[in-house]
């Protein structure tokens, strides 16, 4: 650990074991156009406290301390009732007076490391996006994404359940999923029991909705923040904590220079073979960063399916090689995959090179509408010219009224060899597309 923490001495925030999101904080993190939570009040000592008249603070929000620990010391404001008391997560009614106690007992350091003096901060109590609502209880879950150097390795969700009173803290009772880093999508759940025992966790409690498989909102944003929000506090180690509002998207609550490390259970993953990996990569970018760690530590999921399928995931976007009608030589190309397409398309200019300009050509000749306005008009087409086309060149297999988002059109069908990844692909209904 002691190389991890060599990283993480900032210049900025000097010494800190969390950096929770304060006005100060805000205005580092906006300067990058990172979004975070917004602060209401920061109390830093009982004279403070004594001048803040709780009957100005909203309906809703949250009293934390500055240092907690655990989760300790937390307390989410849902509403206010007619004699003026909060209503906490729980439905528990709060007095005026013991929302005052509770920040005294913060400012006095009971739930912060060691018991050493805190400060107060009051927050805005963030409405949970509406895709999380089924997997929690109450509360809104938090993200954590670990940055090194940069680089995302490693991330998890933590969902607020019956036994964590709504709060979405591990420690209390709350679900952990790890995340997929390439595709956001949660795997693995664990949860520690009231006997502080780690058990695998499947289904949300009294449902049929398993926490695996669940696609995290705005997932290339959160990367891109916590990476951002990494590198403008000056960190090389931390973890990034986010909740995603369903208005405002994700927001950063709190940046930790020393976090937990039950992420690497639920991730079923140890962190530092992932640190040795990059530990002497110079990243450039933060895209850079953001790829890296998509590459080297994503893809769970793309190899449980391929595992379970037997086939290989491939992306939209995929190089493929395309041969020249004599196979003497071929072309690569970037072309997009499209499983609901019935023919593959090639442009003018790359039948021309793989050797069937003189196909092209005689198309051309035609001076055929590129666009067909009625399923009879296309018909009447084909009727027209397909004899002609097929017979007079023997590259060209076969003619086909296409219909496509551009509307229809006429094309003539050529048959091609190709590979990707270097797998043979079947290509006997490719069409050359008119320009």
């Amino acid at each position: 650990m002691n190389a991890i923490y060599r990283t993480s001495k900032s210049t900025i925030f000097p010494l800190l074991e969390k950096l929770q999101i304060t006005k100060f904080s805000q205005k580092i993190l906006k300067e990058v156009e990172v979004p975070t939570t917004l602060v209401l009040h920061v109390i830093k000592n009982v004279d403070q406290l004594a001048s803040l008249d709780v009957n100005t603070l909203p309906k809703t929000f949250v009293v934390k301390p500055g240092s907690g620990v655990a989760g300790q010391g937390i307390e989410i404001i849902y509403n206010r009732d007619k004699q003026g008391n909060f209503i906490n997560a729980q439905g528990h009614k709060i007095s005026p007076e013991a929302l005052k106690n509770l920040m005294a007992n913060i400012l006095e350091g009971a739930f912060s490391l060691n018991y050493s003096p805190d400060k107060v901060l009051i927050e805005e109590r963030v409405k949970p996006h509406h895709k999380l609502r089924p997997f929690s209880y109450k509360g809104v879950p938090d993200i954590r994404v670990i940055v090194f150097k940069k680089v995302p390795v490693m991330a998890m969700v933590r969902w607020p359940t019956k036994d964590s009173a709504g709060r979405a803290n591990f420690s209390q009772g709350a679900a952990g999923s790890g995340i997929d880093l390439a595709t956001g999508i949660t795997t693995h759940t664990i949860k520690q029991t009231s006997e502080g025992r780690i058990v695998d966790l499947e289904f949300v409690d009294g449902t049929r909705t398993r926490y695996s498989g669940f696609k995290v909102p705005y997932w290339d944003k959160i990367l891109t923040y916590a990476v951002k929000a990494a590198k403008a506090t000056n960190l090389g180690f931390c973890g990034v904590d986010f909740l995603i509002d369903r208005e405002r998207g994700p927001l950063i609550v709190e940046i930790n220079a020393r976090p937990g490390l039950r992420i690497q259970l639920a991730n079923q993953d140890g962190l530092k073979w992932r640190l040795e990996q990059i530990k002497r990569v110079r990243i450039k970018t933060v895209s850079h960063g953001i790829r890296l760690g998509k590459d080297l530590f994503g893809g769970e999921v793309e190899e449980e399916i391929e595992a379970i399928a037997g086939k290989k995931i491939i992306g939209l976007i995929q190089p493929v090689k395309l041969y020249h009608k004599t196979e003497k030589r071929s072309i690569t190309i970037m072309a997009k995959v499209d499983t609901g397409a019935t023919y593959s398309s090639i442009d003018r200019q790359i039948a021309i090179d793989l050797g069937y300009g003189e196909a092209v050509a005689q198309f051309e000749k035609l001076n055929i509408p590129k666009q067909i306005l009625t399923r009879e008009e296309g018909i009447a087409i084909a009727e027209k010219y397909h004899t002609q086309l097929t017979e007079n060149n023997q590259d060209i297999i076969n003619t086909e009224v296409i219909v496509n988002s551009n509307g229809r059109s006429y094309r003539i069908i050529l048959g091609l060899r190709a590979k990707m990844q270097e797998k043979e692909i079947s290509c006997t209904r490719n069409s050359y597309r008119p320009q």
